[in-house]
């Protein structure tokens, strides 16, 4: 009986399902008040659009969970043959959040929002839906486990041995007295491209796929 440890691993890659689109406002002025008015509403104004992409089906959320208002002191010079004065000025923002079914909606939107003043386009996280993801975790755990046993099956009749069976397994990073290492179950934005263009009403994305990986190691002694 012979002891064989291997890693087994699994990865499937799929296009974009969801795109959240992250937009901030940011304004500044020297005045207060109306510093705050100009911000909340221009936040107002796209919470209003988010709202409407919600209801007609292009959106599946939208959410804003951050406000920020301060002043501050800069130093500036009224004109270039005088010294530099200080003065107070004042900052406003908020974030606004918006999950997209439709890529199109989405790039038309971004492309539209990123004209106003005072709004800037922070980014896009491509996701799969959960339903989907939940699935495809499952799958890839299946598939490490069974690369896991194919390949103690190779080792072991490589050494003379009809087959195995099953000791321990682990997931990456649970293996008693071995360091962290990486997740044994990672989501991230790896692989071909793939996705779609809005043409010249917004702007062209095209996502990477998502990669769904899974890594198990196992312990199993020959038969």
């Amino acid at each position: 009986m012979t002891l064989l440890t291997v890693q087994g691993r699994a990865t499937q890659h799929h296009p974009a399902e969801r795109g959240t689109l992250r937009l901030q406002v940011k304004l500044v002025g020297a005045d207060r008040s109306a510093v705050l008015d100009q911000a909340t509403g221009l936040h107002g104004r796209l919470v209003a659009q988010a709202r409407s992409f919600a209801q007609d089906g292009s959106a599946t959320w939208w959410g804003s969970e951050s406000v920020v208002a301060w002043s501050f002191v800069q130093w500036v010079k009224p004109h270039p043959d005088q010294e530099q004065v200080r003065v107070t000025r004042f900052r406003a923002g908020a974030d606004l959040r918006v999950k997209f079914r439709d890529f199109g909606a989405l790039s038309r939107w971004a492309a539209d929002a990123a004209t106003l003043h005072g709004v800037e386009i922070a980014g896009v996280d491509w996701a799969l839906t959960q339903a989907r993801r939940d699935a495809v975790v499952r799958e890839v755990r299946t598939a490490a486990t069974q690369d896991a046993v194919e390949r103690a099956r190779a080792y072991a009749t490589a050494l003379g041995h009809d087959d195995v069976h099953a000791v321990a397994l682990y997931e990456q990073g649970l293996r008693p007295h071995v360091g962290g290492g990486d997740q044994a179950v990672t989501v991230g934005l790896r692989g071909a491209a793939a996705g779609s263009s809005a043409g010249s009403t917004g702007f062209e994305m095209r996502p990477e796929d998502i990669e769904v990986a899974a890594s198990v190691t196992a312990d199993f002694e020959t038969l």
